[in-house]
């Protein structure tokens, strides 16, 4: 696993036609999850009149115009039969990780896959077995409980610590649940919902804990793209090779393009004999068929789609300066962490909560501002909310002007 130093954007790429990131799209007519204001299909709607929908996470924003027009062309062709991956699919893959986060992955370690969550949970069910321990970092993306515990493996939460407005590593209690017998470690890299990108040396840590105790490591990078701060993406399999050997990298191009309804993602996998017994695996569950569009979607934002995010981060950036200004000024008892890495603003209001008895239900019913509960993710997200800022900037700037008039009027 090549790892170089971080590659500079080049002229080409700065002279770019700027993208609208302030036109205001309605998505509610294709059935949007994110603007039904609901979970998911088995879930209540949240309802509420004109309700701002800042939740979940995908973004508001057309994906670049070299995808558009690519699947607007497979489209109109009209024949959406069974599809193969272009032969330079995993060549594109391997390019974009080299230039924009330093990994170069050999090819023959690269498997095609629909999306990450089915991934994690194929990897799951090949190389550990019903009631072995799986550890999480919480709070964390919640669909990391349901893949452990829908398949039947025992939940492990290492909870990380919050100090100085920035979550740390607990190795102390990590340690201790790997050696409870744990078998798998399931690393968000960047963490979802804070937005931490992990050092080279706290990844070293967890790794030298994982060599230890023979835990295969499980690490989502799926918001790795949307680099904030000074601090660069790491992949886990770049600390050493014994972190190669036990780690299976899980990436998708679909936080970074917005491409959810559209997935393709990748597992790279290092050791030949697991990455072997995963491709039967995966066989066996049919999810190695290309989509006919994800797929082409991902080799053209990956071929193409530099430039676009290279404007995206800057107007994520803005907007997340936009919403640590307001809340200094408007918003009395909500502290937002800063990230490191996506479009994804985790806010502090564990006082606030105490006071209004649930701090997501009262902007919901008091502010009419849709944002996701910290509770869903898991031990230490209790009166926390997520706030996607990846929306027009006058979305969100009405949004935090709803909530700051919902507190004033409560105070």
């Amino acid at each position: 696993m090549a790892c170089a130093d971080t590659p500079k954007s080049t002229t080409a790429q700065r002279n770019v036609a700027r993208v609208d990131f302030d036109q205001i799209h309605d998505r509610q007519q294709f059935g949007s999850v994110k603007w039904a204001n609901q979970w998911d299909e088995f879930s209540p709607r949240v309802e509420g009149e004109d309700l701002l929908s800042l939740w979940t996470a995908d973004m508001d924003f057309r994906a670049p115009e070299a995808v558009i027009a690519r699947l607007r062309e497979a489209a109109d062709h009209g024949i959406y039969g069974y599809t193969r991956r272009d032969p330079r699919h995993y060549e594109i893959v391997q390019s974009w990780f080299a230039r924009r986060h330093n990994w170069s992955p050999v090819l023959e370690t690269l498997l095609p896959a629909p999306a990450i969550m089915p991934s994690v949970a194929a990897i799951l069910r090949t190389f550990t077995k019903s009631g072995d321990g799986v550890i999480v970092q919480s709070p964390v993306y919640s669909p990391y409980f349901e893949v452990i515990q829908g398949n039947g493996r025992v939940l492990l939460t290492n909870r990380l610590r919050l100090q100085n407005n920035q979550y740390e590593l607990d190795l102390e209690d990590f340690e201790r649940l790997a050696a409870s017998g744990a078998k798998a470690f399931l690393l968000c890299n960047p963490h979802n919902p804070a937005g931490r990108a992990w050092t080279q040396e706290e990844l070293g840590a967890l790794n030298d804990i994982c060599e230890r105790y023979g835990i295969l490591v499980i690490s989502d990078d799926i918001h790795c793209d949307i680099r904030l701060s000074d601090r660069p993406h790491i992949v886990f399999s770049c600390i050493s090779d014994d972190a190669a050997e036990k780690s299976f990298i899980c990436t998708a191009p679909t936080k970074t393009f917005n491409l959810a309804g559209v997935p393709s993602a990748t597992i790279s996998v290092a050791n030949k004999k697991r990455r072997n017994e995963l491709l039967v695996a995966m066989q066996a569950s049919f999810m190695v068929n290309a989509n006919f569009f994800g797929r082409l979607a991902l080799e053209v934002a990956y071929s193409t789609g530099a430039p676009w995010l290279d404007q995206l981060t800057s107007y994520i950036a803005s907007n997340i300066d936009l919403v640590c200004e307001f809340a200094t000024e408007h918003l009395p008892g909500i502290t937002p962490i800063r990230p490191d890495a996506s479009f994804l603003v985790w806010l502090d209001a564990r006082a606030l909560d105490l006071k209004v008895g649930g701090i997501q239900k009262f902007f919901v019913n008091r502010a009419g501002v849709n944002l996701y509960d910290g509770r869903v993710y898991g031990p230490g997200g209790e009166g926390f909310i997520r706030l996607n800022v990846g929306c027009p900037r006058s979305l969100l700037l009405q949004g935090l002007e709803r909530m700051s008039a919902a507190l004033t009027i409560s105070s």
